[in-house]
């Protein structure tokens, strides 16, 4: 038995070394895994700038596509959700048309089966529109058309001032569960969907209600309760209705009584500070780049190792110059494009792009870029993928 407990000790150790090799190749990827062969630069507009890149991996060759824009460009960044529908999916360069963008790239990770929802947080304007359970990155977009980063998870509650604790709100426009309460925009379709098991709350929206560029009009997500129903509740525009299980019911029927038409609630959340108040939430990840070091960590944020393979890549960062930088690599042919491995992407983004900030979006067949009309790069699989959401270039203000 000493002789067992030997090797499985040192089987033990060899185990625990492989792990820490492999967290050191991730935080500290190799210094020269890339070689630039030949650069093209077109510009987009005032202070905006496309550059498409073929550059030598160790793999092989691969084709990058990257847009900057400048602080000073009169464009921000902001996502878009295909067909203004959860669930739904288009292509990239079908959305960018409908909202005028300059220029856009596809968005953040959906379910390619049957839900078609997204994976991560999405706000527009304010609106929280879909949930965020994993702790993964999230890019924000303030006011002024700034981006910020962060990676968490998220917690929402509905509070009321005259009430003792809050109710937490399990999702956002996906299907109610046994025991849950969940909101419902009408981003979900124009009722909920939902059955007789429980009761719904129809609040409609008091505040902020705008979003234009510089204005500091933020009050808090505030709603005005005008109704309820027993289920499948029609949804107006700017309204939130808060579907009940039975089960929710009788667990947080102290709170639900404060509930009645003409009470004013807050749907309250745990952003990092100073969040609150950007218009603009989009999840991806990996988190690549962070404050100019190598952050790249699969474990934390729930990745798979798999994804780590050689694929077409997307991403967005933040430059030293204070730019933003939308990013496509290409993944095909192989004397064509090979794709990169998110070390790759983060190598590249930070000693090649001036990346300080560097997150990843979803990739593989969904990686594409839309440029002034067309799209610009050679989506895997030859013929562009439709996408959940989007982040499209277009005119501040």
């Amino acid at each position: 038995m000493r002789g067992v407990s030997k090797y499985l000790s040192i089987g033990t150790l060899l185990c625990a070394l492989g792990a820490l090799i492999i967290a050191i190749v991730a935080a500290h990827p190799p210094a020269h895994a890339w070689e630039l062969e030949q650069q093209w630069t077109k510009p987009v507009g005032k202070g905006v700038t496309f550059y498409h890149f073929r550059l030598r991996f160790e793999q092989g060759p691969a084709h990058l596509y990257m847009l900057e824009v400048s602080p000073d460009s009169g464009y921000t960044i902001r996502p878009v959700v295909a067909n203004n529908r959860i669930g739904s999916l288009a292509p990239v360069e079908n959305l960018a048309r409908q909202v005028g963008a300059v220029a856009a790239i596809n968005g953040g990770f959906f379910d390619t089966g049957a839900t078609r929802l997204p994976v991560g947080l999405i706000k527009i304007d304010h609106r929280t529109i879909f949930e965020q359970f994993l702790p993964r990155p999230v890019l924000g977009i303030d006011a002024a058309g700034g981006i910020h980063f962060a990676t968490f998870e998220l917690h929402s509650t509905l509070y009321h001032p005259d009430q003792a604790g809050e109710l937490p709100l399990f999702g956002y426009n996906r299907q109610r569960k046994y025991g849950e309460i969940v909101a419902y925009s009408s981003e979900y379709g124009p009722t909920t969907g939902t059955n007789q098991w429980g009761r719904e709350v129809i609040l409609k929206r008091v505040s902020p209600q705008s979003t234009n560029s510089g204005e500091e009009n933020y009050t808090g997500e505030r709603y005005l309760v005008i109704g309820e129903n027993s289920r499948d509740t029609a949804i107006g525009g700017d309204e939130l209705v808060v579907s009940f299980h039975s089960n929710a019911l009788s667990r947080y029927d102290d709170q639900i009584q404060g509930l009645y038409p003409g009470a004013e609630v807050e749907v309250r959340t745990n952003l990092p500070a100073g969040w609150e108040r950007f218009p603009h939430l989009l999840g991806g990840g990996p988190m690549l780049v962070a404050d100019e070091e190598y952050a790249l960590d699969y474990l934390s944020e729930r990745f798979s190792p798999k994804l780590s393979a050689p694929t077409a890549r997307t991403a967005v960062g933040l430059t030293r110059n204070g730019k933003i930088a939308l990013i496509v690599i290409d993944s095909g042919a192989p004397e064509y494009s090979v794709g990169a491995t998110w070390h790759q992407m983060a190598i590249v983004g930070r000693d090649f792009l001036n990346a300080r900030h560097l997150m990843g979006f979803d990739g593989g067949g969904s990686s594409t870029m839309y440029v002034s009309g067309r799209v610009v790069n050679r989506p895997q699989g030859g013929a562009p993928r439709s996408v959940a959401n989007i982040l499209a270039v277009v005119p501040r203000g």
